[in-house]
């Protein structure tokens, strides 16, 4: 027996032992790759928060202060994220007083809703005693809920202290992963000629190419992917605005800027938008929010089959089937963010395929 022969069964076994020994234990070791993943996970989100801040950072450098010398990269990180927090608290301020002011109008017409579901309560054959559920006065419905809220308050507050916990928890992590991408992006060439060096040390010519390639290959897919998601939320919104104006629906202008803001989540982002969007609409008339819903249904098929498709898939180099297989699988792994990153990720898979067919075709031509 040779030594290579040698080295492969040795490396062979050793790969067996480990297996076995990960398969024995494989609740310890689920737990330490789950700890180790929340210890990095604020480095993740640092990451995809510097990957999309630097698209907008480009795009300042490049354009806006394209003649400025001295600070030019502190000055288009402080921009890029005044404009990111400046378009969230426009959203807010238009967005919290409707809410506000819908909660009072339902409030205000809690008893016509009563008399509403009473008459439909006959007419679909409720008995009496199901009918006076219906029909409590306000003192005697707040009494219910009292009671309810009394009987499970420590049901209520282990809730509540579980929520208040995750929030805060992502809050922390949200932070940390802010400042992470700011030192990432102050640092961002020093940082890729640390990583190519590193890289061209420990891998061969053949393998350093390719990981460069798939590295320019993903910048390319996100950045454009993230520039048309914005432009095609636009599109969404101001087609959701104008439709409401004609239709006569309200808080035509809040709905659309809420549409168009969840629809940076690709497809189905904007399904979000048209719950709240159909809730606040609710509070005025019930009438009024089936018909939103009906609409933006048609807008959505309009949209999401012929617009997106076309207006993403061009952009990052995917055919339209491709865009909708990799937001489904992007949101069954990720959720939100697998939604967010399953296009690009699927452009770079696809653009990679793409080439190795084309090699092969010309080897055996």
């Amino acid at each position: 027996m040779n030594k290579s022969e040698y080295r492969q069964k040795l490396l062979l076994i050793t790969y067996g032992v480990v297996l076995l020994v990960c398969l024995l234990n494989y609740n310890f070791i689920g737990g330490v790759l789950k700890y180790l993943f929340k210890l990095i996970y604020p480095f993740i989100i640092g990451g995809i928060i510097a990957f999309i801040l630097n698209v907008l950072v480009r795009m300042i450098e490049e354009g806006l202060l394209k003649k400025l010398k001295k600070g030019k990269r502190v000055t288009s990180i402080i921009l890029s994220l005044g404009f990111i927090v400046g378009f969230v608290a426009i959203i807010l301020f238009i967005l919290i007083p409707q809410i506000q002011n819908a909660s009072q109008i339902f409030i205000e017409n809690i008893p016509e809703y009563q008399q509403n579901i009473y008459k439909l309560g006959k007419k679909i054959g409720l008995n009496e005693k199901e009918l006076e559920i219906i029909n409590l006065e306000n003192k005697e419905l707040k009494t219910e809920i009292t009671n309810l809220i009394t009987k499970n308050s420590k049901n209520i507050i282990n809730f509540s202290m579980g929520i208040a916990n995750s929030l805060f928890s992502t809050i922390c992590d949200v932070f940390i992963g802010l400042v992470f991408a700011i030192y990432v992006l102050l640092d961002k060439e020093r940082l890729v000629r640390q990583f190519k060096k590193l890289l061209n040390r420990a891998t061969n010519s053949k393998v350093y190419n390719f990981i460069m390639k798939l590295g320019n290959l993903s910048y390319l897919s996100f950045s454009n992917f993230i520039k048309v998601q914005v432009i095609e939320a636009c599109i969404l919104g101001g087609l959701c605005f104008l439709g409401m104006v004609i239709i006569g629906l309200p808080y035509a202008a809040t709905v659309s800027v809420l549409v168009g803001f969840t629809a940076l989540v690709p497809i189905f982002g904007a399904f979000i938008g048209c719950i709240i969007g159909a809730f606040l609409i609710f509070m005025v008339s019930p009438l009024q929010s089936l018909i939103f819903i009906i609409f933006f249904l048609i807008l959505q098929q309009i949209e999401g089959n012929f617009i997106y498709p076309r207006v993403v898939g061009g952009k990052v180099g995917l055919p339209s089937i491709w865009v909708l297989v990799a937001v489904i699988i992007g949101g069954s792994i990720g959720g939100v963010f697998g939604m967010l990153f399953g296009v690009p990720a699927m452009s770079v898979i696809y653009s990679l395929l793409k080439d190795y067919a084309n090699k092969k075709k010309e080897v055996k031509a």
